[in-house]
């Protein structure tokens, strides 16, 4: 069952907000649900929560949120105030739905232009091409060889386009869920994927690096610990080489007291960024301002990406039209010829 996490936890920030405890808020999540099965679900956290499960481990058991939000609570239980720190988690989801919001406008229009090149295709292979080779029926066998020829070179382009169709809009679907799917799996797998392909592994590298000092930055400001924060940054990325990077950072930090500032994370006008700052809360700050900078970039290469596929997606489809065009107009045009051809030569065609 698909819980909102961001009204779910908006409702628990605004409990807390009134004095009472998390469990009331689940009560009242419970009550005021619409299906049994969101019911269910709040019930089963509030049972778990009151066996003795932290809230991130009921979420967590339930599979609410992704590996990111899951660590975020986490660390929130671990701060110094948990009502602050939601309030982070709930900033930190806010800016994640603004940039799908953000993608969502340059999306709509390669679905379309997909959908009616698919519609096109499949009716040109399946009806289009039968019901011409049917219209020859009746005619010699020279204008059915003619009108088969034709017919098959239509069906090779038919099938060439559904080939391209599968690989632009997979292209394009692969890159939407692994950045925006709710299922834990699957966007793992597309994830990986992703990073390994053009175009989408650097879209996928800054929108991971968004969410990751996103997170960082909440947390920091929110009174957690470096150390900590780092960890629970290490366990929720899914690049190695963000992993390896504060896995360094990590490790210096610990046993040298000194924080790298790593290639693979910063560039110079971060790490100028970053110099000079002491606190916890500044640096969260600065990292607030490194992750808007990571947005920006990954919407940025983002809406390339999507103008690329709406191109294609544009020229797929004049191809599709085409198609159809050769298959019905251009059949008949040379059952006309083939007929006109064999009366003057032959004098008769049937």
């Amino acid at each position: 069952m698909k819980i909102n996490l961001y009204t779910m936890l908006k409702t628990l920030l605004f409990t807390l907000q009134n004095g009472k405890n998390i469990s009331s808020g689940l009560k009242l999540l419970s009550d005021t649900a619409k299906t049994k099965s969101e019911k269910k679900v709040y019930m089963s956290i509030y049972s778990e929560i009151k066996e003795g499960l932290s809230f991130s481990e009921a979420l967590d058991k339930n599979k609410i949120g992704s590996y990111d939000v899951i660590q975020f609570v986490k660390m929130a239980e671990q701060g110094v105030s948990f009502k602050k720190a939601l309030e982070k988690v709930i900033s930190y989801l806010e800016v994640k739905e603004k940039f799908e919001r953000d993608s969502n406008e340059h999306t709509s229009l390669p679905f379309i232009y997909f959908s009616i090149a698919t519609l096109i295709v499949l009716g040109v292979k399946f009806i289009g091409v039968p019901y011409q080779m049917s219209m020859t029926e009746g005619y010699s066998i020279e204008i059915k060889q003619l009108v088969g020829d034709h017919l098959d070179l239509a069906q090779w382009m038919s099938n060439s386009l559904f080939f391209a169709l599968l690989l632009v809009a997979g292209y394009f679907m692969l890159l939407m869920i692994s950045l925006f799917s709710q299922t834990r799996a699957i966007q793992t797998v597309s994830k990986k994927l992703a990073l390994v392909l053009p175009f989408t592994s650097k879209i996928v590298l800054r929108f991971e690096k968004f969410m990751l000092f996103s997170m960082l930055g909440e947390m920091l400001q929110s009174g957690i610990s470096f150390k900590k924060a780092i960890s629970s940054a290490i366990e929720t990325s899914t690049v190695n080489k963000h992993k390896k990077a504060l896995s360094e950072s990590l490790d210096s930090i610990k046993y040298n007291g000194k924080f790298i500032l790593h290639n693979d994370l910063y560039d110079d006008i971060e790490r100028n960024l970053l110099t000079g700052v002491g606190s916890s809360s500044q640096v969260g700050s600065v990292m607030l301002e490194i992750s808007d900078r990571a947005r920006a970039d990954a919407l940025r290469l983002s809406t390339n990406f999507f103008r690329m596929i709406t191109l294609m997606s544009i020229l797929l489809m004049a191809y599709a039209v085409f198609i159809e065009f050769y298959t019905v107009v251009l059949t008949q045009i040379l059952i006309q010829k083939g007929l006109i051809d064999m009366t003057r030569g032959v004098g008769t065609f049937i």
